[in-house]
């Protein structure tokens, strides 16, 4: 039986090792710092090759409550440059959104960097809308959450990056729906 990528919560402190050192590879600036502080407290996914017991890529992820609205945020998320290419990325945005949903999330919202095209090509094959912090904070308003305005949503999570990739997972509200609808055609 051949290798493969598997995805879980990490196991060992050496695996939360390995995943500072692939921060260490794939980010730069202030993206270290805050990648790095993210892994204390924050929930974590790793994608572990089955053969070597190598982590290969992480993604963290947390959950916070808007009023009626519980939103999954996908934050820092890196694969290996060994591993790039290989579907890993996929892999680890489809274990992480199984996971939110589980946890009961009504809306998924990941960002990231304008050229960060690899992972924006990810979320828009899994269905997310590429939008702004104020379409999403209009989305999140319709379903019930009490944000004013996109400088709130973006308080609330702790995000300021430049493109919003944003998904409902669960909604009864045709104004959310209404608000994507006419956010897609757009994009």
């Amino acid at each position: 039986m051949g290798c493969c990528v598997i995805v879980r919560r990490p196991e060992s402190v050496d695996e939360v090792e390995q995943v500072k050192r692939i921060i260490e590879v794939s980010f730069s600036g202030w993206h270290v710092y805050y990648a790095l502080r993210g892994l204390r407290g924050h929930m974590l996914l790793v994608g572990v090759d089955s053969c070597s017991s190598r982590v290969v890529g992480f993604i963290q992820y947390k959950v916070v409550r808007s009023g009626r609205v519980k939103i999954g945020h996908m934050y820092y998320m890196a694969v290996h440059p060994d591993y790039r290419g290989r579907g890993v990325g996929s892999m680890l945005v489809e274990a992480c959104e199984r996971e939110l949903v589980r946890l009961g999330v009504d809306v998924i919202i990941a960002s990231t960097q304008e050229d960060n095209v690899p992972v924006i090509r990810i979320f828009r094959r899994f269905g997310y809308l590429v939008t702004d912090w104020r379409t999403a904070a209009r989305v999140v308003r319709e379903l019930g959450g009490d944000v004013e305005d996109e400088y709130d949503l973006m308080w609330l999570i702790y995000d300021y990056d430049e493109v919003v990739l944003l998904k409902v997972v669960r909604s009864s509200s045709t104004a959310a729906t209404a608000v994507l609808k006419r956010e897609s055609r757009r994009a």
